[in-house]
């Protein structure tokens, strides 16, 4: 039996630790912690003056890449013409929409990291672009394929969830736009896409000491509750209910963390199937912005239907 050679990956924007924590979670292809990629070529993006986040760090995390062997590229084109899949990891997310249209006309697999796109109005038009193109779209936050995450959701159909982790801010980024993120994602893994109302009812996150609690409902009486404080932990965790009982789970951040998703970007390569389905992505996108709404009207805000 012929061996598979291991999918050629390339970083699109290198400013994110999840740049060189990819890079060597994968190693050469073969006997890395993942197995069936490598990453060969990237690209260090456009960090911008107003997030410190990016700007200050892009240059040392690309000498970090550059030092594990992967080529740098003058452009995310030269990298999309020379891999075979690529992964969209800039920290900023303003910057997705953007470098998404530069290389989904290559018709490649795009993984684009945890934070899709700041707006419904962007992910809608960076997924019709990836469909005009033959483009595979991979999204997600690493926390849901954790394997403590994806062990909590073996009953189901879940009713309700109660949701808790960091929920720190950064410049161009309110909201839930930075890390609440991942419990929104969490959120949408267990009850699934489509929900109608967000409120935000507690704390602005960003306030020092300020507990915020975001509730998602669905129009069938499911409901979701994401609670956080501003200062970052570790730790995110959670309690899923359902007819049958419920489940509860914990998730420290950390490499190890990062393992089930790129498993599963393998996967996903290999067979051509999404690992997120492209209506909880739009679901994920749109509960971000509207509870960042909520947030400045004080009042529950409807969800564009997606």
């Amino acid at each position: 039996m012929t061996p598979v050679a291991p999918i050629r990956f390339g970083l699109i924007g290198v400013d994110s630790p999840h740049a060189p924590s990819f890079t060597r979670l994968f190693g050469n292809g073969s006997d890395g912690v993942v197995p069936g990629g490598t990453v060969t070529h990237a690209w260090k993006g456009e960090p911008a003056s107003d997030f410190p986040l990016s700007r200050d760090r892009i240059d040392a995390f690309t000498d970090e890449v550059s030092g594990l062997g992967v080529t740098l590229c003058g452009s995310p084109e030269e990298v999309a013409e020379a891999c075979d899949a690529l992964l969209i990891v800039s920290s900023d997310a303003r910057t997705h929409p953007r470098y998404f249209e530069r290389v989904v006309r290559f018709g490649k697999p795009v993984y684009v990291d945890t934070r899709f796109a700041p707006t419904l109005a962007e992910a809608r038009t960076m997924l019709a672009q990836a469909q005009a193109s033959g483009t595979l779209v991979l999204a997600g936050s690493p926390k849901r394929f954790t394997p403590e995450f994806q062990a909590a959701l073996t009953g189901g159909p879940y009713h309700s969830a109660s949701l808790d982790g960091p929920l720190p801010t950064q410049p161009g980024h309110p909201g839930l736009a930075w890390y609440g993120v991942h419990l929104v994602d969490l959120a949408v893994a267990a009850l699934g896409a489509g929900p109608e109302t967000v409120t935000v009812d507690a704390g602005r996150p960003g306030t020092p000491g300020g507990a915020t609690t975001v509730r998602v409902q669905w129009g069938d009486g499911r409901e979701v509750a994401m609670t956080g404080e501003a200062a970052w932990s570790p730790f995110t965790m959670g309690r899923i209910e359902s007819e049958g009982g419920c489940s509860e789970f914990s998730i420290e951040a950390g490499p190890p963390m990062l393992v089930g998703l790129l498993e599963g970007i393998v996967n996903s390569v290999r067979s051509g199937i999404p690992n997120v389905p492209l209506r909880e992505i739009l679901s994920i996108v749109a509960i971000v912005e509207a509870a960042n709404k909520s947030l400045e009207a004080g009042r529950p805000v409807p969800l564009s239907p997606n």
